[in-house]
């Protein structure tokens, strides 16, 4: 491999083809037939020559591949992304501009932005290409599924993406697919009887015909059971013993000798070998002969041109299942790899190999560095990340051998809101903490900041404890621990309801003095003041005290510097641009929006998300469904049944943007998902607001009695606090539910919580708002559902708002005049207008056009 491209690791190496293959040249018909229009779906179970096949065509055609082999560690966002970057910039790897994005540290919190930009930073190459992603069934990350198609459309036009597959077409790829010819089946990839004997034949073996229908038949022309036949040169096997494993345990591996078996199978625990790590597993000095003999004589070992092995999946299956049966020492051999990966500074691998090993008690060298020493900035990738490793059940006895595993636990489902979870184990690492603190001290602070978002009890009543943890403390991170985990805020928007909703500790200034005497106030360090300041702006501007959040910002503002953490600072910007644009200061407000998107473009990338759901929560302002529409196409706007705490703020705008299009189902769907999260997890912002839009869809929907009631439910928790904002903000959407309840608390009859002056200024206050913004529930509340237009009917508007006549429609589509007319006309009728030019224009502020 040429030095440029060194950096290349072996995922980028498909396996080499063996020696001898057959030419299938009605196969390779089919792939040139199915690339016509750049992509190619190669879908098949294991073992039906996927990747061979791949490879023979691209010889063929004389493609070079940009070629990445994807495993169940590639299923994260970031990590997926920076491995299609890379493999493209090595088709340029003198391209200055490609590698200073690939390189770019904010890679991670936008990475399929960055892949983007790469991509068109690609120089104009005549030479013909392939992208080729092998075993993309491992990959089923939502964001990746919905991204990737995007991403291929804006490949070069000299690239050809192939993607090989065990699973059939995701649903969002169909966009790429213009012709059925683009999807390649178990029933391409079959070999015919003449394929059987041209292979045969090539391997110095003349069948007769009856020896060519047992393989075909025993095998189902199926590729990995004819090498099996062709491998072992028994044609004795009857219909049915098409399966691999026995195929191959009978035919191949009964006849090698126990040294090679025992070598085949410690190798087996890693996915892809060298000759170094062979040698560390197998302890055999010659790893490098062996696996060198094996691949030549095509025993399903394939030799990838950087010098690393990998057995086919099949085999690999089968000597897994074998090791495990034997007895053999497989967590030393766990081990053994993972101590290989530490060394050659693979990190990731060797967290993955010493879990897999099940020696908990030494895992803290490696679980501390991953989970809150090794990740900055950028929440959503740190999840992903975690998640590969704490999808696994965790058996008893780790907790046991490793007593701060609870907390790391704690930590990941605190970040992913599996709250029942998360309360199992923040229990045992407080029942355990002073043995933690004697076995690993250094979990102890990370177990106080745990404890201090613990959603089943107030700050204030936590302050008590804060002193029996502080003394176990033996190393407070320099600083203050917020600028040395992932994220404070966790990428949202508004500090005082991030991490944890902090209204009933910044809500008295009795209750803020308490706080600052804890214990607690070690773990911000020097960032104490600055963390305060901004929550009680936070606090001014919930209470809609407008002027006392403008002064606290500004003052806050005027002592954030470069040496305070970007959090703080992006989060001060959002606050800054909320407050003056709710006083109605629009050039001001204006300008710090530019600022906040010009500062979160530069320096904080992993809030870019929040900020545009953030921008499109104000158009929604005014129920804009063209702004619904297109953030509803978003690539990291995936369905969800559940609420993660890091995508709160975009859950919000999700079902803010359903409401807009009129879709009440979908839009109940996310609210009531929303408001269980806020009352589960006591965050009284995030419940209110919940129950608002709530509201909001039953007084559309005609049931006002429930939207009344959960609106005052509302209302009793937001008066608590003095909060009016969360309401005020609904405008016209929540007022007629509110003038209700405020009458109902009018009556002489009224005996509840809900206080007249609150009431009434609550009403004044929206209905000032409402004045100015239609409100999310305006397609509700007028009973309009979606319209929804044809293509056809699409492309008469379209070229109507261009000023195009009938006639000239004809002429540009070719259609008859009458069809014209047919599809204006329902068009028209599904828009509500009788005109073109109001067609035009409501289809425009429909965002159809």
């Amino acid at each position: 491999m040429p030095d440029a491209l060194s950096f290349l690791s072996e995922k980028f190496t498909p396996a080499a083809l063996p020696e001898v293959y057959a030419p299938r040249r009605a196969l390779l018909a089919d792939l040139y037939a199915a690339a016509e229009d750049r992509f190619v779906y190669i879908t098949a179970p294991a073992g039906s020559g996927k990747t061979v096949s791949a490879l023979l065509w691209l010889i063929d055609c004389r493609r070079n591949p940009v070629w990445i082999g994807l495993d169940g560690y590639d299923n994260a966002l970031s990590v997926f992304y920076k491995l299609i970057a890379t493999g493209l910039y090595s088709t340029q790897p003198d391209n200055g501009n490609m590698r200073a994005i690939l390189e770019d540290a904010a890679f991670s919190a936008s990475p399929v932005e960055h892949t983007v930009a790469l991509i068109s930073e690609m120089r104009p190459d005549t030479t013909r290409r392939a992208l080729a992603l092998d075993d993309m069934h491992l990959v089923t990350n939502g964001e990746i599924v919905k991204s990737l198609p995007f991403v291929i459309k804006r490949l070069p036009q000299s690239f050809v993406t192939l993607i090989l597959s065990r699973a059939d077409l995701p649903e969002g790829f169909g966009g790429l697919i213009k012709n059925g010819r683009a999807i390649i089946t178990s029933e391409h990839l079959r070999f015919t009887l003449n394929e059987i004997h041209e292979y045969f034949k090539g391997l110095g073996l003349f069948l007769t015909p009856e020896e060519a229908n047992v393989a075909q038949t025993a095998t189902g022309g199926w590729a990995i059971g004819v090498n099996a036949i062709a491998q072992s040169g028994d044609f004795s096997v009857k219909q049915g013993g098409g399966v691999f494993a026995r195929f191959f345990e009978e035919h191949i591996w009964n006849t090698w000798s126990g040294e090679l078996r025992d070598f085949c199978l410690k190798t087996s625990v890693v996915d892809e070998f060298d000759p170094a790590l062979a040698e560390r597993l197998s302890g055999r000095a010659d790893a490098q002969e062996i696996t060198e003999t094996l691949s030549r004589s095509n025993s399903f070992v394939s030799r990838l041109r950087d010098g690393t092995y990998r057995y086919h999946h099949l085999l690999l299956e089968f000597l897994r299942e074998r090791l495990g049966r034997d007895g053999a020492d497989a967590a030393g051999l766990y081990k053994a790899a993972a101590n290989y990966y530490m060394e050659n500074k693979n990190y990731s691998m060797a967290l993955r190999f010493w879990l897999d090993s099940g020696d908990y008690k030494a895992a803290d060298k490696f679980l501390f560095l991953f989970m809150f020493d090794n990740h900055r900035g950028n929440i959503a990738g740190y999840v992903d990340f975690l998640r590969m490793y704490f999808m696994r059940d965790f058996p008893d006895e780790a907790f046991g051998d490793f007593p701060a595993l609870h907390v790391c636990c704690a930590w990941y489902y605190y970040m992913t809101s599996q709250y029942k979870e998360y309360e199992r184990h923040a229990d045992a690492a407080y029942k355990h903490i002073a043995r933690i603190a004697l076995y690993d001290p250094k979990f102890v602070e990370f177990a106080m900041l745990m404890y201090s978002v613990d959603h089943r009890s107030e700050m204030l009543e936590k302050v008590k404890r804060f002193g029996v943890l502080g003394k176990l403390v033996k190393r407070v991170s320099k600083d203050g621990i917020i600028r040395y985990i992932a994220s404070c805020t966790h990428n949202l928007p508004y500090a005082h309801r991030s991490s944890f909703d902090y209204s009933e500790v910044l809500s008295t200034p009795q209750n803020v003095g308490k706080i600052r005497k804890s214990a607690f106030m070690t773990l911000l360090g020097d960032q104490i003041e600055q963390v305060i300041g901004l929550g009680l702006a936070g606090i001014c501007y919930e209470r809609n005290d407008l002027t006392a959040a403008l002064d606290g910002i500004s003052r806050l503002n005027q002592r954030l510097t470069g040496q305070n953490g970007i959090e703080l600072r992006v989060s001060a910007k959002f606050l800054h641009h909320s407050i003056l644009l709710k006083m109605g200061r629009e050039g001001e407000s204006a300008a710090a929006l530019n600022e906040l998107t010009d500062f979160a473009r530069r320096s904080a990338q992993s809030f870019l998300t929040n900020l545009e759901a953030y921008k499109v929560k104000l158009r929604l302002l005014d129920c804009d469904p063209g702004a619904a529409r297109a953030w509803l196409e978003h690539y990291y706007v995936v369905d969800a049944d559940h609420v993660e705490l890091f995508l709160l703020f975009q859950h919000f705008t999700t079902a803010r943007a359903y409401m807009a299009l009129g879709d009440a189902k979908n839009a109940r769907r996310y609210v009531t998902m929303l408001r269980e999260f806020g009352q589960k997890l006591n965050r009284v912002c995030d419940f209110c607001e919940a129950s608002v839009l709530l509201s909001a869809l039953d007084w559309a929907a005609g049931n006002k009695k429930e939207a009344a009631a959960s609106l005052e439910l509302a209302l009793e928790k937001l008066q608590r606090y003095g909060y009016t904002r969360l309401v005020i903000d609904e405008g016209a959407s929540i007022l007629p539910a509110l003038k209700r309840v405020a009458a109902k608390t009018g009556s002489p009859g009224y005996a509840g919580p809900l206080q007249r002056e609150f009431l009434s200024e609550l009403v004044l206050e929206t209905h000032r708002f409402a004045k100015n913004h239609k409100g999310v529930a305006a397609n509700l509340a007028s009973g309009q559902k979606p319209v929804k237009l044809s293509k056809q009917q699409v492309k008469m508007l379209t070229l109507l708002g261009k000023g195009y006549s009938n006639a000239m429609i004809v002429a540009e589509t070719g259609l008859k005049i009458t069809t014209v007319k047919t599809h204006t006309a329902i068009a028209y009728q599904k828009l509500g207008v009788n005109n073109a030019i109001d067609a035009v224009l409501k289809a425009r502020d429909l965002g159809l056009i």
